[in-house]
């Protein structure tokens, strides 16, 4: 009997939990928190192009690293990164090409917090998934909200630097 009650109350507890995802940020953000750049500001973003190509693949795969660690279920796909770095000469990218492509594509994580997280993990899957529209296959999407919870007081996320590639 006592197994039972434990078991139940471990299923309950799951069950309050996946309903808690939506109360982890503002109920204003539900609206635009969608797999669609017309309403995903943050999607629609993350799609325009940069100046150079080697900022678009420095934030292409710095997107896919933050969606696929701080969006919750979100994997990365190792083999399709690898290839994409490949396909994109990122390991080309040295010296003084990297420094201006680096603030380049710093610069569109300028004002990164918890809001442009959320809306980053709820457009994983339009912008990685298998159809995905700014690099296919990268990133398996996953319940589309982040890990943490929001922290009103603290709203920026902070985001690890890019590895230079080896000289």
């Amino acid at each position: 009997m006592k197994i039972e009650v434990g078991i139940l109350a471990i299923i309950l507890t799951a069950l309050s939990h996946g309903t808690c995802d939506a109360a982890k940020f503002p109920s204003y953000w539900q609206k635009t928190m969608t797999n669609d750049p017309a309403t995903n500001y943050f999607v629609a973003q993350s799609m325009k192009p940069l100046g150079s190509s080697d900022a678009q693949t420095l934030r292409v795969v710095q997107l896919a690293s933050v969606a696929a660690t701080q969006c919750r279920g979100a994997t990365l796909n190792s083999k399709a990164m690898r290839a994409y770095k490949k396909s994109t000469g990122y390991a080309g990218i040295k010296g003084k090409a990297y420094d201006d492509a680096a603030f380049l594509a710093d610069d569109s994580f300028k004002y990164f917090n918890f809001g442009a997280l959320a809306h980053l993990c709820a457009g994983t899957d339009y912008l990685f998934g298998p159809e995905g529209h700014l690099a296919p296959g990268l990133v398996r999407a996953g319940k589309g909200v982040p890990i943490a919870s929001y922290d009103p007081q603290n709203p920026y996320v902070r985001l690890k630097q890019l590895k230079r590639p080896q000289r």
